[in-house]
């Protein structure tokens, strides 16, 4: 019988006063809390939980507390396997691993459970090489990431990024990217560009629709430089599927190298992170995770 543990973000965007909601299923579930020590970072604790002989690690945060862990243990990827519950604001990645996002005693059952499917990574080498589970944002999404107000996000949830990027609409700056792919040079003036492994971004907006995690493809969409209100409505279009929106570009590949000017600023799965320029490569099947019952059948 495997052995896991839950690791709780207790500063994630649903987590307050989780601890005591998920004491009487780790119970049920014969499953231990893995407290975080003075000092350790939510990498240490998941490198001490493999330590200590566990299998599976329960992250009780969001997608960016699941990035964390993953980069963590990256020597340790193939022999551990990861569980969600999503408690943070956005759950963009949960989202695409078809976990429920309110009821978290299913959420659980799914992160303990038998599905387990190996999913694709996103790896990012700029200054050093790490680890994306969902995506990575640069431009307008990134500064997005960046200006949004935790006070908003306790406030209204994932509606939080939403608001922030239509109050930005009128001070877009615009870029030179300049983007290999997969061996094809383009460049494009544009607000910004997002490169995702997942389906959604900025709490539930379906930037790659028809992508899965088990596809072996990165969905890269290129943001255009349109007046505010034609970007606003480009963007509504887009969601009722990315053939519906000239406007917007979109491209899938294995491999991206990104430069810029100026540089973007990035936001990765959901946290804002610095200015770079950067190559971004699929790296198939190297995560096993839970997942929800829609994900296993797509497999």
């Amino acid at each position: 019988m495997k052995r896991a543990c839950i690791i709780l973000n207790e500063t994630a965007g649903q987590a307050g006063g989780m601890r005591d909601r998920l004491a009487p299923l780790a119970k049920r579930y014969h499953c231990e809390f893995c407290t975080k020590r003075e000092g350790e970072s939510v990498e240490d604790q998941a490198r001490r939980a493999v330590r200590e002989g566990y299998d599976r690690i329960v992250v009780a945060g969001g997608d960016g507390t699941l990035s964390h862990i993953v980069n963590g243990l990256a020597a340790e990827l193939d022999r551990i396997e990861l569980g969600l519950l999503p408690l943070g604001t956005g759950n963009d990645f949960a989202r695409s691993l078809d976990l429920p996002l309110d009821q978290l005693e299913a959420a659980f059952a799914i992160a303990l459970g038998d599905r387990v499917q190996a999913v694709d990574l996103l790896r990012v080498t700029d200054q050093k090489t790490f680890y994306a589970v969902n995506a990575a944002s640069g431009g307008m999404a990134g500064k997005v990431a960046t200006d949004v107000l935790d006070s908003d996000k306790v406030q209204w949830g994932a509606f939080a990024y939403w608001m922030t990027a239509v109050s930005e609409l009128m001070d877009l700056q615009a870029s030179t990217l300049h983007l290999d792919i997969d061996g094809q040079h383009h460049d494009f003036q544009a607000y910004g560009v997002v490169i995702a492994n997942g389906r959604y971004v900025g709490g539930g907006f379906p930037i790659a629709p028809s992508a899965t995690l088990m596809d072996g493809k990165l969905s890269i969409v290129i943001i255009p430089v349109l007046p505010a209100l034609e970007l606003l409505s480009a963007g509504l279009n887009y969601t009722l599927g990315p053939r519906q929106t000239e406007s917007i570009k979109t491209f899938e590949a294995k491999r991206v190298h990104l430069t810029s000017e100026p540089d973007l600023q990035f936001s990765i799965d959901g946290e804002p992170t610095r200015a770079m320029e950067a190559t971004f490569k699929v790296v198939p099947e190297a995560l096993r995770m839970a997942v929800g019952p829609g994900l296993a059948r797509s497999s």
